[in-house]
């Protein structure tokens, strides 16, 4: 008898903790709620401009999240009154204590590298982390700058790249114990060109390549940085003295170009100085708004903050929810802006991690173009979708994302009824004097399997302002779900828009 008491007391408590992954955080109708075990799932929220998707559904999930999960987060902005947007949801639900804004005007400075190189865990200072932490960045570079990603050698500059940065990465950590990215400019700029520049006294005298190859050998090494070393020594005095001028050059400018925006400016005292704020405050409750704002800062603003993205996904894949089950926010306005191919990768394993990753854009067009608008962007973009549980669709006009919805709703099977009414043709004369024609009707009904949903349902959702009484309509999916107030696999929801 005590012992079932203690049993119900216990499940009775769990029942009630916010981080239970069954625990409600929003309502789409009196009977059909919306759960932590939902959230950390995926939210995909597509709506054209002006369709309410920020001020609807956005605000609502936004405020479930912070209010009654008290979730950590990270914040992109895309556009410049974003922050003072979460700062009135964060007031609003009493968390304006953990709003920590990283920005140009701010004091928070976040040391990637550092970060990356010495934070604890078992694959801490792996060069490979580095690595892939610049290729995200750089695939964003490449977007810009409208480099086509379908060349037949794209693959060769890639892996040639990638080579370059590993070994410039290894020198460093193993000369000098830490990377910058000051350090790994430097040192690209002053490797040998040449085979025979090692017999010039005065090259060796200024060359910084020269002195990291010559501190590095006479540090005391485990046999694997041993190995390791022997790898850079290889590369740095006869690979890349050997490569033609041209490869030399296109690998080196593709490197160096990518390592300027953040060797100089506003980016170089945020991430390339002191550390005084991590991804790991996120797990502890904190929200991190990054305050540089793609439309303001352009592309250094896009830099900034898939640096801090990719850290985050990095960090958090690794935590244990087992002794930190405190879920965490990936907020995304204008997700395009923001999306590398990782993030398909990311969202398999998130849920796990207890990361409600929330998207927020237009239509689907946005990402295709966002990703290069190749046949391989079109599946990553269908698979970050298809892994994206909660879909909530608004007011929208783009061809592709409304014929993704009505595949979405599925097929149903629809009665259609005809009529037809007609007159004989030989009946000219009594209609010329006035009489009513014989006529015949024939009337019928078929049965078709059509989309649930029609465009043009999607079309007439209403998209609040005081035109529609501030009301906002929006179709919200769920994957392996059927809706009790409509027996369906979506719904139709309204949400108040706050004015």
């Amino acid at each position: 008898m005590l012992m079932s008491f203690f049993r119900r007391s216990a499940r009775k408590q769990a029942a009630v903790s916010p981080w239970d992954l069954s625990s409600p955080l929003l309502s789409w109708s009196t009977r059909d709620h919306w759960s932590l075990r939902e959230a950390v799932e995926g939210t995909l929220i597509l709506g054209a401009t002006g369709s309410g998707k920020t001020s609807g559904s956005g605000a609502a999930i936004a405020h479930a999240l912070l209010s009654r999960a008290r979730a950590g987060g990270l914040v992109l902005t895309a556009k410049s009154d974003e922050r003072a947007l979460w700062e009135r949801y964060c007031r609003e639900c009493g968390r304006i204590d953990d709003l920590l804004v990283f920005g140009p005007n701010e004091k928070l400075r976040f040391n990637f590298l550092d970060f990356e190189l010495n934070r604890p865990g078992a694959g801490a200072g792996l060069t490979e982390n580095i690595v892939n932490l610049f290729s995200n960045v750089l695939e964003i570079a490449e977007r810009n700058s409208g480099t086509d990603g379908g060349r037949g050698d794209d693959g060769f500059w890639r892996r040639t790249n990638r080579q370059l940065l590993r070994n410039l990465c290894d020198l460093l950590a193993m000369a000098t114990g830490r990377v910058s990215v000051p350090d790994l400019v430097r040192l690209c700029l002053s490797a040998p060109t040449a085979t025979t520049q090692f017999k010039d006294p005065v090259w060796r005298e200024r060359s910084f390549c020269f002195h990291c190859l010559k501190e590095a050998e006479e540090r005391q090494k485990s046999p694997r940085q041993d190995h390791d070393f022997g790898v850079v020594a290889d590369f740095f005095m006869l690979e890349w003295p050997n490569l033609s001028e041209k490869t030399r050059s296109v690998v080196m400018a593709t490197f160096t170009s990518m390592a300027d925006v953040l060797n100089r400016g506003v980016l170089r005292e945020l991430f390339c100085t002191d550390t005084n704020i991590t991804p790991k405050a996120i797990e502890d409750g904190k929200i991190i708004l990054i305050d540089l704002p793609v439309r303001e800062y352009a592309e250094v603003g896009q830099f900034a903050q898939v640096l801090w993205k990719y850290c985050f996904q990095r960090s958090i894949e690794r935590r244990d929810v087992s002794a930190n089950p405190r879920p965490v926010i990936l907020w995304m306005d204008e997700a395009q802006n923001f999306s590398t191919s990782y993030d398909t990768q990311f969202q398999t394993t998130c849920r796990a991690a207890r990361v409600a990753t929330v998207y927020l854009s237009q239509n689907l067009s946005n990402f295709y173009v966002a990703l290069g608008g190749t046949e391989k962007a079109k599946h990553e973009v269908a698979s970050l979708c298809a892994n994206m549980n909660t879909k909530v669709i608004h007011a929208c006009s783009d061809p592709i994302t409304l014929e993704w919805v009505a595949t979405l709703s599925g097929r149903t099977r629809q009665l259609f009824i005809n009529g037809n009414n007609s007159y004989s043709t030989d009946a000219y004369l009594d209609s010329w004097l006035g009489f009513r024609a014989p006529s015949q009707a024939t009337a019928g009904f078929s049965e078709a399997y059509e989309s649930d949903i029609q465009p043009t349902a999607v079309t007439r959702l209403r998209s609040g302002s005081a035109a529609h009484g501030w009301h906002v309509d929006a179709l919200v999916f769920q994957n392996g779900r059927v809706f009790r107030d409509t027996g369906r696999t979506w719904m139709k929801v309204t949400f108040r828009q706050k004015h």
